[in-house]
């Protein structure tokens, strides 16, 4: 009989009320040994909870793993923070003039851009991570996407375990 069969040679498969160590939500099954439960989290991370992730816990680390939809709920909300952007530099603009828009425009940008970069790129190469990838294959433009949107891998890889998508308490 093979390991991990029953004794008809059928694969057993794991209770799936059974959980990952430390978090508090089922698994869904994957990897190579169905008993080690391994795999990725049943649910995705929350919109409010991967803002969170990303601004406050994660700002400035490069280091682990970033699920799919930590990185995909933080990239949405820079984007609505860019609209909003807009709509304050075009009402600027009409209210006040060009010239004085100007420099509205060039201040919330700098401010943009300094409280964006760093944790937009840590989180780009946590998610590069959670593939198995170096950080730096966030560099070539078509592969980084394709990594972005695929799941990673169901295993610990050598830069940490897969993401549960809960918040440290």
């Amino acid at each position: 009989m093979q390991p991990n069969t029953d004794q008809w040679g059928q694969p057993i498969q794991p209770d799936p009320q059974q959980m990952l160590v430390g978090t508090p939500q089922p698994m869904v099954v994957g990897g190579v040994d169905p008993g080690m439960m391994t795999g990725r989290p049943a649910q995705m991370m929350s919109f409010i909870d991967s803002v969170k992730s990303v601004m406050m816990i994660n700002y400035a680390t490069f280091e682990g793993r970033a699920s799919r939809s930590e990185y995909w709920w933080f990239y949405l909300f820079t984007i609505i923070i860019n609209f909003a952007m807009g709509v304050v530099e075009g009402v600027t603009f009409v209210m006040i003039g060009e010239e004085a828009s100007f420099w509205v425009s060039c201040g919330t940008t700098l401010i943009y851009v300094m409280a964006f970069l760093i944790p937009g790129l840590a989180v780009g190469v946590r998610r590069m991570h959670d593939h198995g990838k170096s950080g730096w294959w966030i560099l070539c433009p078509i592969y980084n996407i394709i990594l972005f949107a695929s799941e990673g891998e169901n295993v610990p890889n050598m830069y940490g375990p897969v993401p549960t998508n809960v918040l440290a308490q």
